[in-house]
């Protein structure tokens, strides 16, 4: 499939040869509008002379070319239209079309230019100057020479033929560079109309002194000169006009705050395109000074490359010689280069490279100097740039730690407002981010003294900061909108302005309920374990003292009752002991307990449970199926579970106040339910008394004993047996707790084997 430019080529092509055949159609072959006089030292320009003349100075007017640039396009002012006017007038009408073309196609072929640019162009010239030769011979007839007619005829050639070249111009730009077609005929009518009036001048008045003066001919070159510095002074214009564009893009580049490697190849491509040039280079340093990467923008794109020996050499040079015009050291095929270092907190990090094929593009002292300060400028982005990704990279790792950490992360300014709010500080005070934000710490949280005294919590710090003492701790009580307390540390650093002002806090919360509970139970299991171990030791040790001053006076009885107490105490501390021994195996052990599994009547064991309590033994009901009901445990710690649960069940009901120990089956499992009639377990503390030292009760105003290792030590033991232990209860009504256990297969007794018959004698088997 052709390409676009193409299918362009092929339509100009048939268009230049269309316009061609009906200029000699209807044309024919006339003479010259203005012929040169055959007499004067003229005389000998006639014939093939005059043709030779005329195509040498049409292909030289084609050479001499003023270069315009347009994006990366580049448009060619020459005096080769005022070369067509002369044409058009001194020769025949299809000499004046076929020379124009000859010519043009000779020089783009001696440029070396491209096939398709060489059919271009000859195409379009094709087309232009047919349209030229028709105006002037329609309008004008051969010999009138140069009068007003002449000139108009010519005038409106000469419009027509710009017209055509500009129209082509614009479908190129548009193929080739994405250019709006329109907009480049919008900008360009003006410059194409000056140049046609222009060139009719030069060539009319060239054609006009060599009839009427040809002394003066010479002077001619007068208007072609100024037309020529006009042309150059225009291409200049449109440069400065483009470049400023390109420039202004590329400060946008530079203050863009993109990532120093398209930044860098942003900078370079559009300072190839500022400045026309077909290579633009940066040589890069490491630290240490090796040159290791080239970032080379050329027109097909950029892409990155090792540095050649010749780039190696220019970029240590350029530390000692700076910005420079490039000589002797032209890399090749480069015919003029720039070079200007790139510089980084007085280090240099590398070299900007300038470099063109083309011979007609010198790079001077003017082009330097503007390299030097973009690459001055080019030096701090990159900088800039680097700064901002270390900032970038710390502040990533700053939010991590802010985000991640497990204690809250507050800064507050000087007037207590929230400027930073971790996610930890979101899960501990039940506040999100986004309206903790910008609003006062006051409003956000609740907080009290450890006497219960509600205070403020930023004031609470920030008035014990100073300028000399920036540190300082304190405790609070914070309470959450669901009414939950925490007890949180507040660690404020301060920071101070010159005047001694606090201008920001960063605070560091962190939750000790937990620790303060811990704290609590460590205080309360003393006082309870010291109550607890000295209820029994003191019967034991008056009794012991009593029977060592008056058992030789007792009776029997009064001395066996004694005893008997003594006995008692003395079981009673023995479990206490076992129950602190046994809570430390578990806890050492990893909350696994151990246990000697067995299959037992669950029945039978509730009822030996029950049996244990003596006189509280009437209060029990004891409600089992009637068969057995065979589990899966060991039946010491069972027996020690149910003691338990029936022992806190006769506790914590009132005397006289019934308590039932119901088995019941569901499913493949045996349930044995507890229940009492006593004062109940509040509804957030229900999973609590299951935790070693818990007590629903207060230790300093208890009714009860206990150390609250029971029920921690009946679950572990449960869990090891395979079971479960639950709760429910309600408040002031009672409790049930439940006792699951896995029911057991009854083992079926083993087959009686016949025994071998015997003969009467010994050792001898039966017949």
């Amino acid at each position: 499939m052709r390409s676009p430019l193409h299918r362009l080529v092929a339509r100009v092509t048939v268009v230049g040869l269309l316009a061609s055949a009906v200029t000699l159609l209807l044309v024919h072959d006339t003479g010259a509008i203005a012929p040169l006089p055959t007499e004067g030292w003229l005389s000998w320009a006639s014939g093939w002379k005059l043709m030779l003349v005329c195509f040498v100075l049409t292909a030289l007017g084609d050479a001499v070319a003023v270069r315009v640039r347009h994006g990366e396009e580049t448009e060619e002012l020459t005096l080769f239209e005022a070369a067509c006017v002369v044409d058009v007038l001194v020769l025949p009408s299809h000499w004046a079309l076929v020379i124009p073309v000859a010519a043009t196609v000779l020089v783009s072929t001696l440029r070396r230019r491209g096939p398709v640019k060489i059919l271009f162009n000859g195409s379009n010239l094709a087309a232009a100057v047919a349209v030229l030769v028709l105006a002037v011979h329609a309008l004008a007839d051969p010999g009138d020479g140069v009068t007003l007619l002449t000139v108009a005829a010519v005038t409106v050639g000469m419009l027509g033929l710009t017209a055509v070249n500009l129209v082509a111009l614009s479908r190129v730009l548009a193929v080739v560079g994405g250019d709006d077609a329109a907009r480049v005929v919008r900008d360009g009518w003006k410059l194409s109309l000056v140049m046609a009036i222009g060139t009719v001048a030069l060539g009319g008045t060239a054609v006009t002194l060599a009839s009427a003066a040809p002394a003066l001919l010479p002077f001619a070159l007068m208007p072609a000169a100024a037309l020529t510095f006009a042309f150059k002074a225009a291409a200049q214009e449109s440069e400065e006009r483009e470049r400023s564009a390109q420039l202004l893009g590329l400060s946008q580049v530079l203050a863009g705050g993109l990532e120093a490697e398209e930044m860098l190849e942003a900078f370079l491509q559009v300072t190839r395109q500022a400045f026309g040039v077909d290579v633009v280079e940066a040589v890069l340093d490491q630290a240490t000074g090796v040159p290791v990467a080239v970032v080379d923008d050329r027109v097909e794109g950029p892409f990155h490359r090792v540095a050649t020996l010749a780039e190696q050499d220019l970029l240590r040079r350029s530390a000692f010689l700076g910005s420079r015009v490039l000589r002797d050291d032209v890399p090749r095929p480069w015919r003029s280069a720039l070079s200007s270092p790139l510089e980084s907190e007085g280090r240099q990090i590398g070299i900007v490279l300038l470099g063109s094929v083309d011979k007609h593009r010198n790079l001077g002292a003017r082009e330097l100097t503007l390299l030097t300060s973009l690459a001055s400028a080019l030096s701090v982005a990159l900088r800039g740039a680097a700064d901002l990704r270390k900032l970038v990279d710390e502040r990533h790792k700053l939010k991590t730690v802010v985000d991640q950490s497990s204690d809250g992360i507050l800064v507050l300014d000087g007037d207590g407002v929230v400027q930073l709010w971790s996610p930890a500080l979101s899960r501990l005070t039940g506040q999100d981010e986004p309206s903790a934000l910008g609003s006062p710490l006051s409003r956000l949280v609740t907080t009290s003294t450890e006497d219960g005294e509600v205070t403020d919590a930023f004031r609470a710090g920030a008035a014990r900061l100073t300028p000399e003492s920036p540190h300082a701790t304190v405790e609070l009580v914070l309470r959450r909108d669901d009414s939950e307390q925490r007890v949180v540390t507040c660690a404020h650093s301060g920071v101070f302005d010159e005047e001694g002002q606090l201008v920001q806090d960063v605070v560091i919360v962190h939750d000790v309920t937990r620790e303060r509970q811990v704290e609590r139970m460590k205080a309360d299991f003393i006082a309870t374990v010291s109550h607890e171990l000295r209820t029994p030791v003191t019967p034991i040790k008056g009794y012991a003292d009593l029977l060592r001053r008056r058992g030789h006076v007792m009776s029997e009885e009064k001395r066996a009752e004694c005893l008997e107490v003594i006995s008692d105490r003395a079981a009673h501390l023995s479990r206490l002991v076992e129950d602190l021994l046994l809570a430390s195996r578990i806890s050492e052990s990893g909350g696994r307990a151990k246990v000697e599994m067995a299959q037992e009547d669950l029945s039978a064991l509730v009822h030996r449970a029950a049996g244990d309590f003596g006189d509280d033994n009437a209060r029990i009901t004891v409600e089992v199926p009637e068969a057995p009901v065979l589990v899966r445990c060991d039946p010491v710690r069972a027996i020690q579970v149910l003691t338990n649960l029936l022992g806190n069940a006769l506790k914590y009901s009132s005397p006289g106040t019934p308590v039932t120990a119901r088995v019941r089956l569901v499913d493949d499992r045996a349930l044995v339910e507890v229940v009492d009639q006593g004062r109940g377990i509040p509804a957030d503390q229900v999973e609590k008394v299951f935790e070693k030292f818990h007590r629903v009760e207060d230790p300093l105003v208890m009714t009860t004993g206990g150390t609250g290792l029971g029920l921690y030590i009946a679950r572990q033991l449960t869990g090891a047996m395979g079971g479960e232990l639950s709760c429910r209860s309600t408040l002031n009504v009672g409790s049930v707790f439940t006792l699951s256990l896995q029911q057991a297969a009854p083992v079926e007794p083993p087959a009686t084997v016949p025994a071998p018959r015997q003969s009467g004698r010994e050792g001898v088997p039966a017949a």
